[in-house]
């Protein structure tokens, strides 16, 4: 087996582990004897850490740390990684002590910003509410700072491609998650700080793997290189953090359970996106970054783009044509999830999974650029692909939730043809290779969703958990047979050879 493979399953499996797991964590606390307002409540508390999430965490200290450690020597990695440690715990400490401090300006203006939007007054409004609200922003500010540091500590491990401890880590968080809230179900306070929780354990559980690491307040050479990297993920990150600042103002006025929905809905989506997309494009990123704009790159992003396209089609049109029974078996478990969420996070699950092919494979694309070097294209690119989703959704902003959310679905196909358009400039890609495989996972995955849909019509309407078990199984098995027999016929890769050197091998 090839290292590169290896890595991948190894990435995959931690990734599967996690997302199954963040599944039960939101499944429960959907299911929690509390009001959809303070569900909604607590996901408007939430975005707040997770605007910055990316900006201080996985977005730019991940992306752009990686590429700095593996050109190290191991004894000056481990240095640089002390040292940028306690710089990102200074960072982290002030804006925990600003978003401390004003906590209740900070609740305040996401719901001005909603009323704004939608020129009507949010549910979250109510005094009790706004009360509970400000509570949550405090509870779930500190989880910035265990999560920056968690995402520091993946850095190191992955720059070295030990994917173990990295990969698993999330389960760390969701386990913490999981026990408090089953603890203090009826607890606003253990639900705030089950994710600051969860959050520390997940940084926690890798320092094993980091042999004696400590903090090291001092200068470092590579600093100068990291944070010119930083830089441009920074810029590009904060052009998306404002397109989800913009969906939040418009989620916070939409009627009670709308927010709630749309996670349940988004989860479902970024499951799909990580376990099909996100982790192998992790798993392959130092490979590309070693190969830079090389031939060979180019011949592992065409093939790696090949073998993603499929059960990225597949997957998109079992999301639309399955989305409600999938919806009531995953989340129907009790009375306490409500119909009106129900309807929300069905119409986010089907509208999201028009997004799932184009944002899948975007996913290896923009890491195509980062290892070639080619920064900031990549940043023009995604900067223009955020500004376009942003629009979106200000324009469909009144629409309701499926509408509003094919605005990422187009900005997603978008990005595509942008990101491939350019990357073919640079010899990096064969574009139009590309765009017939897109297109035959596309014409394959259509008839699939539509006799999917049918026979789990013909089998059941969607009801409560396990009853929605046998369309599922019936729509998705048929769903399957046609898109397998489709894809064949057009000769899209379904399996791959044995055999070839170095442990790689060949799409058939």
């Amino acid at each position: 087996m090839s290292r590169l493979l290896r890595n991948t399953l190894l990435v995959m499996g931690g990734t599967l582990a996690s997302r199954l797991l963040g599944q039960v964590r939101q499944t429960l606390l959907a299911n929690l004897p509390l009001s959809d307002s303070l569900k909604d409540a607590f996901w408007v508390a939430y975005r707040i850490p997770n605007l910055l999430r990316e900006l201080l965490a996985e977005g730019a200290i991940q992306n752009a740390l990686i590429p700095v450690l593996a050109q190290l020597s191991p004894e000056e990695a481990r240095r640089f990684a002390r040292r940028f440690g306690a710089f990102l715990l200074g960072v982290n400490l002030v804006v925990l002590g600003l978003g401390l401090l004003f906590a209740r300006e900070i609740a305040g203006a996401l719901l001005w910003l909603a009323e704004a939007a939608l020129q009507q007054e949010s549910p979250l409004r109510a005094p009790e509410v706004f009360e509970q609200l400000v509570l949550l922003v405090r509870l779930v500010l500190p989880f910035l700072l265990a999560i920056s540091m968690a995402a520091l500590f993946s850095s190191v491990l992955q720059s070295s491609e030990r994917f173990g401890l990295s990969s698993f880590s999330p389960m760390a968080f969701n386990l913490g998650a999981i026990g408090l809230m089953l603890l203090f179900p009826n607890s606003v306070v253990a639900l705030g700080l089950s994710v600051t929780i969860g959050g520390l354990l997940q940084a926690l559980v890798q320092l094993p793997g980091l042999r004696g690491y400590g903090l090291e307040f001092r200068w470092h050479p590579a600093f100068r290189t990291a944070l010119a990297r930083i830089g441009p993920f920074a810029f590009t990150t904060s052009v998306r953090q404002f397109l989800n600042l913009v969906l939040l103002s418009i989620l916070a006025a939409y009627p009670t359970a709308a927010v709630t929905g749309f996670q349940n809905g988004e989860l479902l989506f970024t499951t799909a996106l990580g376990l099909l997309a996100v982790s192998p494009a992790m798993a392959a990123f130092p490979r590309l970054s070693a190969l830079g704009g090389s031939p060979e790159a180019r011949a592992l992003l065409d093939r790696l783009l090949t073998r993603l396209a499929v059960p990225l089609g597949f997957t998109s049109a079992m999301m639309v044509a399955l989305g409600p029974w999938a919806v009531g078996l995953i989340y129907a478990i009790t009375p306490n999830f409500s119909e009106a969420n129900r309807a929300f996070t069905t119409e986010t699950v089907q509208a999201l999974g028009l997004a799932l092919l184009p944002w899948g494979l975007n996913q290896l694309l923009l890491r195509g650029f980062y290892a070639a070097g080619q920064v900031g294209q990549a940043v023009r690119i995604t900067v223009g692909v955020a500004l376009l989703n942003t629009l979106g959704y200000w324009l469909l902003r009144g629409e309701g939730l499926f509408v509003l959310n094919l605005a990422t679905a187009a900005a997603g196909w978008a990005g595509l043809w942008a990101y491939a358009w350019r990357l073919e400039r640079l010899g990096l890609l064969r574009a139009r290779a590309l765009g017939a495989t897109v297109l035959k996972a596309s014409l394959a995955a259509l008839p699939a969703g539509l006799a999917a849909q049918g026979v789990a019509s013909w089998l059941g309407a969607p009801g409560q958990f396990l009853h929605n078990l046998l369309p599922l199984l019936g729509g998705g098995l048929v769903g399957l047979a046609v898109f397998v027999g489709l894809a064949w016929r057009m000769g899209l890769p379904l399996w791959r050879k044995h055999g070839e050197r170095n442990g790689e091998t060949r799409v058939v």
